[in-house]
């Protein structure tokens, strides 16, 4: 169940400036981008704002560019943009792929890459109408004081589902701010925070309130060989093919791997120093998918059940190395095969 939007003033600044002094003025307003994920939330009162800033046609965040040995992408480009630019494809294809696979066409022509790496968390006990919320007394992450996900603790499990955050953790990408306090650009991986209400300014971590996601800084590899390991592929599980959130997103490239969907935030995966330098074999697919069964923690904040999606990272991680090291795809299959 769905209900009509909360009444809000909407705004339509002309420039991120303007923009930035309407949320100055007007405390906990939200900025619209695309809205694929926020105008559903303002239907199910997961936000009731009085005030609305829409960033949608601000051109200086929609550009794509390069400087130097990075790239520059606006936080307002659209996912479809993003999987179409020839100078993502070029340089980071990883990002192009990853971009290309979130929901479908549609939602890809409105959806930001602001807006996706801002995603809120999600869970099945929260992604409710109010109706179904109030029934269940609510959660610890909106109105309540209890995860029903794990009833005995005080750490919302809500997870981050967005798809192009591991792809720009494994590329060592950075975000622009701008807010209150001025400028500041800081590593996406210190961008979220930990707890499943990072989201809504618990924890520090991501925006503080009134700041605005600008642009993302991403450093241009060095020229490699076509079909090498650290080319990188972005794998996705997800209950409906074309449209659906991921259950479980993996990037990887070469030794350097990151999940989403399996935890609060999106997770670059430690513990792969000693494979620097090695070649791809069957001994590394077995420590990268330990390294990952470890870092990804699925709960029960979704319709799958998280021992599968924990056993699911082990086998994208297959279908990764496979994609990026085709020699060892027979090698894999025939293990399987002896299991």
């Amino acid at each position: 169940m769905t209900y009509a939007l909360p009444p809000f003033t909407l705004h339509r600044p002309g420039s991120v400036d303007e923009a930035l002094a309407l949320a100055a003025e007007h405390e906990g307003a939200l900025f619209l981008a695309g809205g694929t994920d926020l105008m559903v939330n303002l239907r199910k009162r997961l936000h009731e704002p009085a005030h609305v800033i829409d960033i949608k046609g601000l051109q200086e965040l929609g550009t794509i560019t390069r400087e130097k040995d990075q790239l520059l992408l606006g936080a307002g480009v659209t996912l479809n943009t993003l999987a179409g630019d020839p100078l993502v494809r070029e340089h980071l294809p990883i990002l192009a792929e990853s971009a290309g696979l979130v929901a479908g066409p549609t939602l890809r022509g409105m959806g930001t890459l602001g807006g996706n790496l801002c995603l809120d968390t999600r869970c099945r006990y929260y992604n409710q109408s109010y109706f179904w919320r109030s029934a269940n007394d609510f959660c610890l992450k909106k109105d309540g004081t209890v995860c029903h996900v794990a009833p005995g603790g005080t750490f919302c499990w809500a997870a981050f589902s967005g798809d192009t955050a591991p792809a720009l953790l494994v590329l060592d990408a950075e975000v622009e701010l701008v807010g209150p306090k001025g400028q500041r650009t800081i590593p996406l991986t210190q961008f979220y925070g930990k707890d499943g209400r990072w989201s809504v300014g618990t924890e520090p971590g991501g925006k503080e309130p009134g700041e605005l996601m600008v642009r993302v800084r991403v450093p241009l590899p060095g020229k490699t060989p076509p079909g090498k390991a650290w080319d990188g592929v972005y794998e996705k599980l997800r209950v409906r093919e074309s449209i659906d959130y991921p259950l479980v997103g993996l990037a990887l490239t070469g030794v350097r791997m990151a999940l989403t969907a399996v935890a609060p935030r999106p997770l670059l995966v430690p513990g792969l120093e000693p494979l620097v330098g090695k070649p791809m074999s069957l001994e590394t697919v077995d420590h990268l998918q330990r390294a990952g069964n470890k870092a990804g923690k699925p709960m029960r904040t979704s319709v799958a059940d998280p021992a599968y999606r924990r056993t699911m990272i082990g086998a994208l991680i297959e279908k990764a190395v496979a994609r990026l090291e085709p020699g060892l795809s027979e090698a894999l299959a025939e293990r399987h095969t002896l299991e």
